[in-house]
């Protein structure tokens, strides 16, 4: 690498050809369009508080900027007095072109080296300048000792502010304009610029002096005391060091001020090793201070012995991105560093390099968030740390290590006054606490937190405390501010998680950092909050553990885990691929799930959601539920409780679904209800599911399903669900065959002839008891002389009746009834009168008197059967009755109470049915069955007997 050189100045021999401003030597190559940009970037004009002979009190003007025709380019503009025409204002500027990779001094370092030259040549033959080589370009006294004791003169605070400003110009923001003298503008800027990251560094532009500073484009530019600067207000940042206060530099930005305060306090020697340590953690991405912010916490986690708090939480939300470039062992070093800090800050995993007998007194356990003890979170700010601290004698600026029963003072190194207190961390940081075994935790509840003293910064928190804060420097309000979390909440866990899986394993950290999520998302879930997303657990022991402990949990091993809570627990475990194991599950719901079921009208919300959820705890639950007796069971599954398992499948919730289908199922459909129910006991029982009778079809199904109606319709119903291959109680077949042995009700004739011909081609027949299959047998034969006595029609009919009557004899009285209704039933719907009163003489006495009970009806309805009246009124007279005693029985007991009781016109209508030639003969005999009223209907008599109409 090496500088090209170039003089410029107002002379008269030049590599112009003429007098005037020109240069006056040149190292050979330089490109002609950067002669014109480094002509136009070194004017120099004095300033008019000076006069122009004053040379000597001319402010230097070291300028610099990386882009000047494409080039960086460094400059030192002196003021020379006057030209050589005798004008004042004549300068001379000696520039250096880089030629090389830019390695090297930074540019502000450069200010008053050895190198520089004071005068232009004056022999012509020497207007060839030699390209400087880097170690001809030594730097001058702005060393980094020198810039540190610069920067402590100043507030931090300050430093902080100016830091920014320029860092923010560097990337378009206002540039800078400082008011001071040119030497303080130089140590400003080398201070500046060792505290920036060297490329940052390399990239700010400044000028220590300028006229004019809307003619300098540059990052930051030199002011002489006494300007006029309110012209540059509203484009520029001016400030005083000296003069202004804080508060006329622009507020910051949180991430770029936690960057430019550390290193504002650090100083500029002491940030070279820290940029030297954070260079292997950046991506190469950085730019601004805020970019670096989470690079710089990664180095310091590592390097440093006592953890900044918000260092942790920075690197903890980067880390996840960071894994990209990071080695693997570096991210999970930053992991495993993150996992130290945080249990040595409150309960939870302990720190690799903690002692085991310390790390057990802390709670962290199940057992502990079970029984109600809250983590450990100690206030920020406790009374026995301060009155230790205070006790021993601390001054403003101190820190205090104290130890079992000690409290040493002990001066800080480096540290800037009045920095205040700091608890923990290594000799020379803080206040270390030491508990026993060197724990820094024992007596104190709180290690890390910054105790009030008299210094500037008293009330501040500490730097090595894991807090929530990301600006360290913000005040707190001392030891009425709320203690920091000391622990790591799940998000930032959970991203830590994500980072390790990512790694693949390395170096344990996956292991180690999910035990540390799984234990402290399992105490915080028994102790009451919600469960926390979580991603899936890859390592097995974890993963076994974690199922271990769930299933402790829901055993209650560790004390009764109530709906609610158990909701959150098995989501979190769902979520985590942890699911316990579904004998655990079938036991809560056994044990904790199904008493609440029982007792309750209304299922509570969480046990809804569990039992939707999770089949196991379904299973338990209906396992329990199915020992109540069966009445109280019946009761529960018809509920809201019975809804939990309508929709569901497994064998053991059959029982409660068949109860709640025939409780609340739909009564229109009564044979589907059965079979229905059928299907769900059957299923069932396949599986062994609990509480379900010993077969599939018995008498308390039917009961349920038909209740007290034993109808033939039922009976049919229930045959047609009886499918082969069911177990079927016997007392099904008491069932049906008491049915089949009851004579029917009126109108269900027809059903009980269906019930009979459907049970003598079912399997079910070879059940029946013999009173049934005594009844199915006898209507075999009774049934084809009945149906030959329809086929013969009311011609042939009373030839055919003998038959009937001869197959009835001695038959079960349900099947001599029932012959005996269809006989009646074929005889009222005959219209032959010869037919008739054959049949009525020759009947058996029991099938007269049916008759005459069904014929009674028909007569004395509201619209009496007429043609009936007639066709009874002919076959008393025909002659196959002539003198028998049943034509004087019918006429008496049926026909003339009915005749004699009806209205005008259904006497008139039954007379115009009759013959002609018989309509005096029963004008004649109506005369008879009503006497003197019967002339009012065809003669002068008014009618008496019946109503009018």
């Amino acid at each position: 690498m090496g500088f090209a050189q170039l003089y410029y100045t107002s002379c008269e021999q030049g590599l112009s050809g003429y007098a005037g401003y020109q240069f006056n030597a040149a190292t050979p190559g330089v490109d002609p369009q950067v002669l014109r940009e480094i002509e136009r970037f070194t004017v120099y004009e004095p300033p008019r508080s000076c006069p122009p002979e004053q040379v000597a009190e001319h402010p230097v003007n070291l300028c610099y900027s990386p882009d000047v025709g494409g080039v960086p380019v460094l400059s030192r503009v002196v003021s020379s007095g006057n030209d050589p025409s005798g004008r004042p204002g004549n300068y001379f500027a000696h520039s250096l072109v880089s030629t090389g990779s830019g390695a090297g001094p930074l540019p502000a370092e450069l200010w008053e080296a050895d190198f520089w030259a004071e005068a232009p040549v004056g022999d012509p033959r020497q207007a060839e300048l030699a390209e400087l080589s880097e170690a001809e370009v030594g730097p001058g006294p702005l060393d980094r000792s020198r810039t540190n004791a610069w920067v402590r003169r100043w507030p931090p605070e300050m430093v902080t502010r100016l830091l920014l400003a320029a860092d923010a110009a560097v990337d378009d923001g206002r540039p800078l304009a400082l008011v001071a003298d040119s030497g303080s503008v130089a140590h400003w800027v080398a201070s500046l610029c060792h505290l920036l990251v060297p490329e940052r560094a390399r990239q700010l532009s400044f000028a220590t002096y300028c006229g004019n500073p809307d003619e300098a484009l540059v990052h930051v530019v030199g002011v002489p005391p006494g300007s006029d600067t309110a012209r540059w207000a509203d484009r520029f940042t001016v400030y005083d060091p000296e003069l202004d206060p804080l508060d006329r530099l622009p507020a910051p930005e949180p991430r770029a001020e936690a960057v430019a305060e550390r290193l504002a306090r650090l100083g500029t020697r002491r940030t070279a090793s820290l940029w030297r340590r954070a260079r292997p953690y950046a991506s190469g991405g950085e730019r601004a201070l805020a970019d670096w912010r989470p690079v710089l916490a990664a180095a310091s986690l590592l390097e440093e012995g006592a953890p900044r708090g918000e260092d942790l939480l920075m690197v903890n939300a980067w880390l996840p991105r960071a894994v990209d470039w990071l080695a693997p062992d570096q991210a999970a070093a930053l992991i495993h560093r993150i996992l130290d800090a945080d249990a040595a800050a409150g309960p939870g995993e302990p720190a690799r390099d903690v002692p085991a007998a310390a790390a057990s007194a802390r709670p962290r356990t199940l057992v502990a968030a079970a029984e109600g003890r809250r983590p450990f979170r100690g206030p920020c700010a406790e009374a026995g740390i301060n009155a230790r601290a205070l006790a021993a004698g601390a001054e403003p600026g101190a820190a205090v290590a104290a130890g079992p029963g000690r409290a040493v003072v002990d001066r800080t190194g480096d540290g800037p006054p009045g920095s205040g207190l700091a608890v923990g961390g290594p000799s020379g940081s803080g206040l270390a606490v030491d508990g026993p075994s060197g724990v820094g935790h024992s007596g104190d509840p709180c290690p890390g937190r910054a105790l009030p003293g008299n210094g500037a910064s008293a009330g501040k928190p500490a730097e090595n405390v894991l807090s929530a804060v990301d600006a360290p420097g913000r005040a707190a309000s001392g030891a009425a501010a709320e203690g920091a979390v000391a622990v790591l909440d799940h998000a930032a866990l959970a991203g830590l998680q994500r980072a390790a899986h990512r790694l693949g394993g390395a170096g344990g950290v996956t292991e180690r950092l999910e035990r540390v999520m799984v234990r402290r998302c399992l105490d915080g879930i028994a102790a009451g909050e919600a469960a926390p997303a979580v991603a899936p657990v890859r390592s097995e022991s974890v993963r076994a553990a974690a199922r271990e402990r769930v299933a402790a949990l829901l055993d209650g091993d560790l004390g009764e885990v109530r709906p609610e809570r158990a909701v959150e627990l098995l989501r979190w475990a769902r979520s985590g691929g942890l699911a316990p194991p579904e004998a655990s599950l079938e036991r809560y719901g056994r044990r904790s799930l199904a008493p609440l079921l029982s007792g309750a009208r209304v299922p509570h919300p969480a046990a809804r959601v569990l039992m939707t959820a999770h089949p196991g705890v379904r299973r338990g639950a209906a396992a329990e539920l199915a020992r109540l007796p069966r009445e109280r069971l019946a009761a529960l599954a018809a509920g809201p409780v019975g809804a939990l398992f309508a929709e569901d499948r497994d064998a053991s919730t059959a029982a409660l679904r068949e109860l709640r289908i025939l409780g609340s199922g739909n009564r229109a459909d009564l044979p589907g209800l059965l079979s229905r129910a059928v299907a769900v006991r059957r299923e069932g029982r396949a599986g062994q599911g609990p509480g379900l009778p010993e077969y599939d079809v018995d008498e308390e199904l039917l009961s349920r399903v038909w209740g007290t109606d034993r109808c033939p319709r039922s009976a049919v119903a229930t045959l047609r669900v009886l499918r082969p291959g069911l177990l079927v109680d016997p007392g099904v077949g008491r069932w049906v065959a008491e049915v089949m042995t009851t004579p029917p009700g009126e109108g269900d004739e027809r059903t009980w002839r269906e019930l009979v011909d459907e049970v003598a081609r079912h399997w079910l027949r070879n059940r029946l008891p013999d009173s049934g299959r005594r009844v199915v047998v006898e209507w075999s034969r009774v049934r084809p002389a009945l149906v030959a006595l329809r086929a013969a029609g009311d011609e042939r009919g009373p030839g055919r009746m003998g038959a009937v009557h001869k197959a009835a004899r001695e038959t079960h009285p349900v099947v001599e009834e029932m012959a005996r209704r269809l006989m009646v039933r074929m005889m009222l719907g005959w219209r032959r009168c010869a037919s008739l009163a054959e049949a009525l003489r020759d009947c058996p006495e029991e099938v007269f008197a049916t008759y005459c009970e069904a014929v009674v009806p028909r007569l004395a309805d509201e619209r009496p059967d007429t043609a009936t009246a007639v066709l009874l009124y002919q076959a008393t007279g025909h002659e196959a009755m002539t003198g028998h005693e049943r034509a004087r029985r019918l006429e008496e007991s049926v026909l003339s109470p009915a005749v004699g009781a009806w209205r005008r016109r259904h006497v008139a209508r039954m007379r115009r049915q009759l013959p002609r030639e018989s309509a005096g003969e029963f004008d004649l005999w109506l005369r008879q069955v009503c006497g003197a009223r019967a002339r009012g209907v065809f003669g002068w008599a008014p009618w008496r007997g019946g109503r009018n109409s």
